[in-house]
């Protein structure tokens, strides 16, 4: 039982926040392996039919990342906060062209470690993540 605890916490740690934007039909799976006596890792994979706007991906303490971010249609700018909390570019996700992220460290932004996918004034849609989230 304290395993699942363990699991469904660490899942629950990953969920989409807002920052101003607007996610439609929005779904995600998450599973981790490891625990308190070995290293975690949570692999998740999410997708929404559109994001307008600026929308955070929370994340609860220091994190290693490596993901995958696509669009079928649209371009967004992707960033992350550093130990500052100043925001940094991690790329440009666009049709055609995915944004792969690899091993970046996610500080905390005040509370939570976050990375956001903005699309501006503009629209993304069929947005789809995969990726790894290791602790610090």
């Amino acid at each position: 039982m304290r395993r699942w605890s363990l699991v469904l916490g660490l899942c629950a740690a990953l969920r989409f926040g807002y920052e101003g934007g607007t996610l439609s039909d929005y779904s995600q799976s998450c599973t981790s392996t490891g625990g308190f006596l070995s290293g975690r890792t949570i692999m998740c994979s999410s997708q929404a039919q559109s994001l307008s706007g600026s929308v955070g991906i929370e994340l609860s303490g220091t994190y290693r990342l490596a993901a995958e971010i696509s669009v079928d249609r649209g371009e967004a700018r992707v960033y992350s906060c550093d130990a500052d909390g100043e925001r940094f570019p991690l790329g440009t996700v666009s049709v055609g062209t995915p944004l792969r992220v690899e091993e970046v460290v996610i500080e905390p932004c005040n509370e939570s470690s976050v990375f956001f996918i903005n699309a501006g004034d503009g629209e993304i849609e069929d947005l789809r993540y995969e990726g790894r989230i290791e602790p610090v």
